[in-house]
């Protein structure tokens, strides 16, 4: 004979394990077995926080390339405590160390031109891949330029295409560096972008380069 346990709802017996119940309907089981797909979201979240405290998931500056140069004049890291970096400054993070080498405008042509008001501002950017296995680097999940509101300025493919230049995307094998640019649409003289830079999504960690 079946083992009995009264209903969570109405309190009447019924046997144990069974998922609902007989007399009312209610489903007994608990909230990880009703949500089995919130649950392993939860599970990878609680995953990926084990992971970033154990690794070195605080961007901090290990060099600087002095040749770096912008359109503007050169940027103060005067948000030291807030970890925002300037260009030319090689900061490390996770598995990489991500370089902006120099930020600048791009005039297109008649096939490949910003909207009127508008520019084509491209990041030109440096990523090397530090760990001992291949990663993969994609501009859409790591990149992201703001202006002073926080905004998320526009990805260009248009201006990607009138710089003629590399991508962000692809896979970086061990020791290996993937340079390229990254290119937003934006109105003409619009200061204070930064560029945040995210190496992964469940161990966390972020850098912030000031551009202008």
């Amino acid at each position: 004979m079946s083992q009995l346990v009264n209903c969570k709802a109405c309190g009447k017996e019924i046997a144990k394990g069974v998922k609902k119940c007989p007399h009312c309907g209610k489903d007994q089981r608990n909230f990880f077995g009703r949500h089995k797909i919130l649950t392993a979201i939860i599970a990878l979240v609680i995953i990926g926080g084990i992971a970033a405290a154990g690794g070195e998931n605080e961007p901090k500056k290990v060099g600087e390339n002095n040749t770096a140069t912008t359109s503007t004049s050169n940027v103060e890291n005067k948000k030291a405590e807030t970890k925002i970096f300037k260009v030319g400054d090689v900061v490390q993070l996770n598995d990489f160390k991500i370089t902006v080498n120099k930020v600048y405008t791009v005039k297109g042509d008649d096939f490949a031109k910003p909207k009127d008001g508008n520019e084509f501002v491209a990041i030109d950017c440096t990523v090397e891949n530090i760990s001992d296995k291949e990663q993969v680097v994609s501009s859409i999940v790591m990149f992201k330029v703001v202006d002073k509101d926080g905004r998320a300025c526009e990805y260009s493919l248009t201006g990607q295409t009138a710089a003629k230049a590399g991508q962000m995307d692809g896979t970086v094998g061990a020791g290996r560096k993937m340079t390229g640019v990254y290119v937003v649409e934006v109105p003409k003289g619009t200061t204070g972008l930064e560029l945040e830079f995210n190496s992964s999504l469940l161990t966390g960690g972020q850098v912030i380069v000031k551009l202008n």
